[in-house]
C-alpha cells in the first residue's frame, strides 16, 4: 500500500495507538505500524498477519507474482514494507516486525499493563535503539508519546495527538529533541470511519503533501492518490483483482502504480485464534 515516504521513519518510531480505554472489539492494523494513515480493520480474531510484496509479472493477460521485493525496492516506490504483525486475543497489537524480503530486520515490541501501552521498544537484531513512553489523558485516551535513546535516556522526539469524539486520531503533531514543531498531519474520515485524506503541513503551516484514499463498499482500498505541493506532481495507485479469505480479509491484490510505471503483487496470510 502507498505510504508517505519522507515521514515514514519518523512515524514508525513515534506514533501512538488507538485509545485502549476499553478492550478492542476488532483487530486493527493501524497505529504502531506503517498503516497509521490508512488503518485496516481485520475481520475475525486475528493472531498474526504477514504481508509480502512481489514485483508483478503479466503473462497471457494474467498477473502473477514475480521476485519478492526488498526493503530498498519498496522504499523506492513509496510502498508499505513486508511485515508481520502480532495481536493478543483482545485484538491489541503486541509486536510489529519489519522484513527485508522475509528476513526480520527490525522488531517493535509493546508492553501493556491494565489494557494500556506503557512502553514500546524498537530493536535492530535484538539491540535496542529507541523507545517511547505513551501519554494519556484523565479519560484514558492516548494523547501523545515521547521518544528516547536507550542507555542514556536522551530525548529524541515528541508526538502530540488530537482525537475526535469517537477516539479516532485526526491530528498528529511532531516535535524534535529541542521541542520545536517540525510538522503535522491533519486527517479526515468518512461516515464509516475510513481515513480518506491525510494532509501534511510543515513547521511553517504550509501544506506540502496530500494523500487521498478511496474504498469499496466493504472498506477495502481500491485507489490512492498523492499530490506534492512543491513539485505539483501527482501519483496514483490502483488496486485490482482483490481476493479474500473465508473471513473476508484480503489475501491477494495487484497494484498498478502511475499507469503501469510500477506493478506490485501483494499477498497476506493470516493466523486466527
Amino acid at each position: 500500500m502507498k505510504k508517505i515516504i519522507f515521514l515514514s521513519l519518523i512515524i514508525s518510531l513515534i506514533i501512538g495507538s488507538w485509545s485502549n480505554k476499553k478492550p478492542l472489539e476488532k483487530t486493527v492494523l493501524g497505529m504502531w505500524t506503517d498503516y497509521y494513515l490508512i488503518p485496516n480493520t481485520l475481520k475475525g480474531k486475528v493472531k498474526e498477519v504477514k504481508e509480502l510484496n512481489y514485483w508483478a509479472i503479466e503473462k497471457d493477460a494474467k498477473i502473477t507474482k514475480g521476485e519478492l521485493m526488498t526493503k530498498k525496492d519498496l522504499d523506492s516506490v513509496g510502498s508499505t514494507p513486508n511485515l508481520i504483525a502480532y495481536f493478543d486475543d483482545k485484538g491489541t497489537l503486541t509486536r510489529y516486525n519489519l522484513l527485508d524480503r522475509e528476513n526480520v530486520i527490525q522488531s517493535n515490541i509493546g508492553t501493556i499493563e491494565n489494557g494500556k501501552y506503557i512502553r514500546w521498544d524498537y530493536k535492530l537484531k535484538d539491540s535496542a535503539f529507541y523507545y517511547i513512553i505513551p501519554e494519556y489523558d484523565n479519560m484514558g485516551y492516548l494523547i501523545g508519546s515521547t521518544g528516547y535513546r536507550p542507555k542514556v535516556d536522551t530525548l529524541v522526539n515528541k508526538l502530540i495527538l488530537t482525537h475526535d469524539s469517537k477516539g479516532n486520531f485526526i491530528k498528529f503533531e511532531y516535535f524534535n529533541n529541542k521541542k520545536q514543531k517540525t510538522g503535522y498531519h491533519v486527517c479526515s474520515l468518512d461516515d464509516k470511519g475510513n481515513y480518506i485524506e491525510a494532509k501534511y503541513f510543515n513547521k511553517s503551516d504550509s501544506l506540502t503533501f496530500t494523500l487521498t484514499t478511496i474504498y469499496d463498499i466493504n472498506g477495502n482500498i481500491i485507489k490512492q492518490k498523492t499530490f506534492n505541493e512543491r513539485t505539483k506532481s501527482t501519483g496514483e495507485w490502483d488496486y485490482k483483482d482483490l481476493k479474500l479469505d473465508v473471513h473476508g480479509n484480503w489475501i491477494e491484490t495487484y497494484a498498478n502504480i502511475d499507469n503501469g510505471k510500477y506493478k506490485i503483487f501483494a499477498e497476506r496470510s493470516y493466523i486466527y485464534y
